[in-house]
């Protein structure tokens, strides 16, 4: 998923580069990997902004967001992130002050969970249901959410636990789904952990519904998970690469060789809005960018 972003932030800012840059000066790319933790996170976040970077398209994980904005803040940085669905990452109302710096192209998990706990109370009505979370403020976030949604249309789940990022065996949690007899199963988690699910489930004889949020939403998730992924579900916006707007840079994207989905053209669309925040604010100071495209 880094690569999508990256990939998307680096076409966006050929282009504009290839236009004359913005007001005549060329945008440069910094590429920085955070492993999706939210210590490593803060310290990409404080040597970027000790070195003069001062716009930031990312990071991916909300974990990484949340901690490293605060960094950015500090020290006067802009951040978008093209990924990060934590509502807490762009709106702290009660419980805290919104910070200036903060935005995203991303949609939100408490959308994102409460439709998805929606759709398994009508679609699945009866069933037995469990609400998984990676423990991540990503995975809570969508767990809490799908849970809320599913207590308020009077079918509250029946298994609620956590499974740890990096775990490699997941027998233990597989055999109690089966000893409840768990139906649908609602992950807030991302692919690898996904996939391992999926995967060991078929290899037990378990195989419920297996819904989750976009976190999955990879190139890689079906073949790793394994045969038994069909059939899995997963929430996910109106598909970029479908807008009649963004067919030019799609198909430039596919010329190299590249498929632009899930987060590639959020990020591309990050470095746009960058751009004409500038523009509109006829200066690159953060702070006004901010206030423009605000």
């Amino acid at each position: 998923m880094g690569d999508q972003i990256h990939r998307g932030v680096e076409l966006a800012i050929a282009d504009i580069n290839a236009g004359g840059g913005i007001a005549g000066q060329k945008l440069e790319i910094d590429v920085v990997d955070d492993k999706g933790d939210g210590r490593t996170a803060v310290a990409v976040a404080t040597n970027l902004a000790k070195s003069g970077v001062r716009f930031v398209v990312g990071h991916f994980n909300s974990g990484a967001s949340i901690p490293a904005s605060e960094v950015y803040a500090r020290m006067g940085v802009f951040m978008i992130s093209p990924a990060s669905t934590n509502p807490y990452f762009t709106d702290r109302s009660g419980k805290g002050k919104n910070l200036w710096n903060t935005h995203r192209t991303a949609g939100r998990d408490d959308v994102q969970g409460r439709l998805a706990g929606e759709y398994i109370a009508q679609a699945f009505a009866g069933k037995s249901t469990a609400i998984l979370s990676d423990g991540t403020p990503y995975g809570d976030g969508l767990a809490t959410k799908a849970k809320a949604a599913l207590k308020a249309a009077g079918q509250p789940e029946k298994l609620m636990s956590k499974v740890k990022v990096g775990e490699k065996d997941m027998s233990r949690l597989i055999a109690r789904m089966k000893a409840k007899k768990i139906d649908v199963v609602f992950f807030g988690g991302l692919a690898d952990e996904m996939a391992t699910l999926v995967r060991q489930s078929g290899e037990a004889g378990f195989k419920p519904q297996f819904i989750a949020g976009d976190g999955i939403f990879t190139a890689d998730f079906p073949h790793a998970a394994g045969p038994d992924v069909a059939g899995t579900m997963f929430a996910f916006s109106l598909e970029d690469r479908d807008h009649p707007d963004a067919q030019s840079v799609v198909g430039r994207f596919r010329a190299k060789g590249f498929e632009p989905e899930a987060y590639t053209l959020k990020a591309y669309a990050a470095v746009q809005v960058i751009a004409k925040g500038i523009e509109v604010a006829g200066k690159s100071e953060p702070k006004a960018v901010a206030k423009a495209i605000r």
